[in-house]
């Protein structure tokens, strides 16, 4: 009998409580909430860089996307934005 894997969390409660202020405060400015939430993550992954939040089959998930968004024309930072936010949403 195989046992189901343990979900992968990525976030702390305080580090969730941190993005939720970080939305909140881009919504206000204007920002969509889409947009906001993209922010709030960025921000926080970059608290804390060291912090490995990725499996190995995301990661080269987000090496393909960004590779390919890369391709298209996409700058750098945005193909990594792109792709985070892409394996992200998949894992929630």
């Amino acid at each position: 009998m195989k046992m189901a894997q343990q979900p992968h969390h990525r976030y702390t409660e305080k580090e969730h409580r941190q993005v939720e202020h970080i939305k909140e405060s881009e919504e206000e400015r204007g920002v969509s909430p889409e947009e906001a939430d993209a922010i709030g993550y960025a921000t926080v992954n970059k608290q804390t860089p060291e912090k490995s939040r990725y499996t190995e089959k995301e990661r080269r998930r987000a090496e393909h996307i960004i590779e390919s968004e890369e391709a298209s024309g996409k700058p750098e930072s945005e193909a990594k934005r792109i792709a985070y936010a892409t394996v992200n949403k998949r894992s929630h």
